[in-house]
């Protein structure tokens, strides 16, 4: 039956769509999360069983209902047990996430509230529908690696939690985006009647291969993928080869615990933010719940003061804090240098004793190499932006 609206119920709704309050994402920090410990998440949205109801899931008001569409799934049913959350355009409600001003606080709280199931009217340029509940692409995503943010686009997701990566380094857990099109998680390479391409977790109104329009276990050609998809990967993801396990076992006569923690590089040396995130929160304390003082970039040279139970204390140009093992690498060979035998070297404007100095390089401190002069007992350096030459007797490489 073709819906129609009065003047005065589209005025309405339209005056209360374009006056709702501007969100913008900030890129938040976020905590870490294992790639075992975002499957799991993913899994939990996808394998989620809940009860449907007609009488309470799926009806709308109408003012909202000509931007409504309900999945395939919920069509002539009563009543019955689903698995999956529905698809949702604009929504952020799974397990423990939930959306834009929303009254209540996931997924199945919404439906036990009498929240309508779904909507997968992606066309209406609305965005989401108040009343309604489920999660769309990019909500799916953002539920899965818990990023506590605004509800956020494909696009503002990937460039504000995502690096980009090369095709060939996918691994489970990280992403491919078609910005401002489509979003989904990589599980693994493979092919599907014949047909080659990638298993993916996501949330998609499309049914070719099977399932409901919501979130489930799917499948993306190679066809697709060449049309537009960017692989990335999060920023704060953790490999569980790196992540902490601790074992625990007892006795009558006491407990015991035994521990495997990331330890990459030793104390009292350099090192550096490693290339496999984006940033690294610097912690004013060893814990995911100490306050954040600073984001390191990947690549950023620290100094190794201390370590203990998987953090390292550590200083970052005369600032000290705590950053967790499994994000520090040892740095590249051959490309910074520090001071020896002095507690600081003058670094000079051209390789000379007698030109100016215009700056220092102190105990602690690192310096890039750019240049060595022809006789060698000079190196061109740069520290913080300052590039001048500095005697190589008084210099050592740090690794």
């Amino acid at each position: 039956m073709k819906k129609t609206l009065s003047i005065l119920s589209v005025t309405v709704f339209l005056l209360t769509f374009l006056f709702m309050p501007y969100k913008k994402s900030f890129a938040a920090p976020q905590n870490p999360i294992t790639r075992s410990e975002a499957e799991k998440r993913a899994l939990n949205i996808i394998n989620l069983k809940w009860t449907y109801s007609k009488n309470k899931n799926g009806n709308i008001s109408a003012d909202k209902s000509f931007y409504v569409t309900q999945p395939s799934q919920f069509k002539d049913v009563v009543s019955g047990v689903f698995t999956g959350i529905p698809y949702n355009w604009g929504g952020l409600d799974s397990i423990d996430t939930y959306s834009y001003n929303a009254p209540w606080t996931s997924f199945l709280d919404a439906i036990e509230k009498g929240a309508f199931a779904g909507n997968v009217n992606t066309q209406s340029g609305m965005g989401y529908i108040s009343q309604t509940a489920g999660l769309d692409c990019s909500g799916f995503v953002q539920a899965v690696f818990n990023i506590k943010d605004w509800k956020l686009s494909t696009s503002t997701l990937f460039n504000s939690y995502f690096t980009k990566i090369d095709i060939k380094d996918l691994k489970h857990m990280d992403i491919l985006n078609k910005p401002g099109d489509h979003v989904v998680i990589f599980d693994r390479w493979g092919s599907l009647n014949g047909v080659d391409g990638a298993f993916t977790y996501e949330s998609t109104t499309d049914t070719f291969y099977g399932g409901i329009q919501g979130t489930k276990c799917y499948f993306l050609s190679m066809k697709e993928i060449n049309n537009g998809y960017i692989a990335g990967r999060y920023n704060y993801i953790i490999d569980d080869s790196q992540q902490s396990t601790i074992q625990t076992t007892s006795s009558l006569s006491g407990t015991t615990q035994s521990e495997t923690l990331p330890k990459p590089v030793d104390t009292g040396i350099f090192a550096q933010i490693s290339d496999s995130v984006s940033l690294a929160n610097l912690r004013s304390a060893p814990s995911t719940s100490a306050s954040i003082i600073t984001a390191l970039p990947k690549g950023t040279i620290i100094y190794i003061v201390s370590y203990s139970s998987g953090w390292y204390q550590v200083s970052v140009n005369g600032q000290k804090g705590y950053v967790w093992g499994s994000l520090i690498s040892p740095i590249p060979s051959g490309k910074y240098v520090t001071v020896k035998g002095v507690t600081q070297l003058n670094i000079r404007l051209n390789p000379s004793s007698t030109s100016p100095i215009i700056g220092v390089l102190k105990q602690g401190q690192y310096a890039m190499v750019l240049d060595y002069s022809s006789s060698g007992t000079w190196y061109k350096i740069n520290i913080n932006g300052t590039v001048g030459w500095a005697y190589s007797s008084y210099l050592s490489y740090i690794y």
